[in-house]
């Protein structure tokens, strides 16, 4: 999804997040607007990585 927006000229980053007792997710955000998923799954995790 993120190469198919910079193709549009649109910037996103890779966003991985963790959370206790142990999970990770990963999210495609633009700015502070989430792309791929509710924010209500979001919410829980904690961002470790932007790319």
């Amino acid at each position: 999804m993120r190469q198919v927006l910079a193709s549009q000229g649109c910037h996103a980053d890779l966003v991985i997040g963790v959370a206790l007792p142990f999970s990770a997710h990963a999210w495609v955000q633009s700015g502070n607007n989430i792309l791929t998923d509710p924010l209500e799954l979001v919410e829980p995790y904690k961002p470790i990585l932007v790319v």
